[in-house]
């Protein structure tokens, strides 16, 4: 029996996570480039890409920052290839970004629709497949999607496209999974629960501007969606989450969906 430690160490690896400009990517970031991974940090915002890399840097760690629509495939194929490049490898790849629509089933106009689809859904499977062929020369790779719990049921109708992207990124992992497993590669993804992050500050805007009481708002999503109901998950939840899916202990764990989310989906 393997003598192994609970001690995740990714020095000398690199990662890439997109949409890291801000929240769960952020924090991402940070664990891994903790761990010693050499990290870009990949956003369509520039001046977030920018400001995470300076604060890494100057916390003592290795990092780049680059500009990317994930929802273009050259796009996100050019930066695991500058990761890879500067490098001469390329060990982690985290599918990340994200937005979220809040108008009903019913409203929703077909723009709004159009972009949750090409950024949650082809913007996670434009990283799966450009990682996929990067990695498997290498015969060794952890990819990791962020879905939702949303993406497990139906929640009330201001998340009705946003979950079925969801629904589709837990879909499109498990696709991948086969498709990496001949060649030593996990895909896996991580299904968040309700945290304070800038999208639910967005998601509170849209109730308060209704006339609903921010904090009300807030207490009574918790109440509603999440049986441990404490309003105190962290960025670094999914962060520690995703960091066992990239290391040695997860190695036989592929096309899985793990929920970090207060007990919101007990599938």
């Amino acid at each position: 029996m393997k003598n192994m430690s609970m001690n995740i160490n990714f020095t000398g690896q690199t990662a890439v996570v997109f949409g890291a400009g801000r929240g769960i990517g952020q924090a991402i970031a940070f664990e891994l480039a903790k761990a010693g991974a050499t990290v870009y940090v990949a956003d369509l915002l520039q001046g977030n890409c920018e400001q995470v890399k300076k604060e890494l840097i100057e916390a003592g760690f290795n990092a780049e920052a680059v500009a990317v629509d994930v929802s273009d495939y050259e796009q996100v194929d050019a930066v695991l290839a500058k990761a890879e490049k500067e490098t001469n490898r390329l060990d982690i790849v985290i599918n990340n970004a994200g937005i979220v629509c809040l108008s009903s089933f019913i409203d929703a106009e077909a723009e709004e629709i159009d972009r949750l689809i090409k950024v949650n859904m082809i913007g996670a499977n434009n990283g799966c497949q450009a990682a996929l062929k990067r990695m498997i020369p290498y015969n060794h790779g952890k990819i990791v999607n962020t879905a939702s719990f949303a993406g497990r049921r139906a929640l009330q109708a201001g998340f009705a496209h946003y979950g079925m992207t969801k629904a589709g990124v837990i879909y499109l992992t498990q696709a991948a999974a086969y498709a990496g497993a001949d060649y030593n590669i996990n895909v896996n993804s991580v299904c968040p629960g309700i945290i304070r992050s800038d999208m639910w500050e967005k998601i509170l805007d849209s109730y308060e501007a209704t006339g609903q009481d921010r904090e009300a708002s807030w207490k009574n999503s918790l109440k509603k969606f999440i049986p441990l109901g404490r309003g105190d998950q962290k960025a670094e939840d999914i962060a520690y989450t995703v960091m066992f899916l990239c290391s040695p202990y997860a190695d036989h764990i592929t096309g899985q969906a793990i929920n970090v989310d207060g007990g919101a989906s007990m599938d």
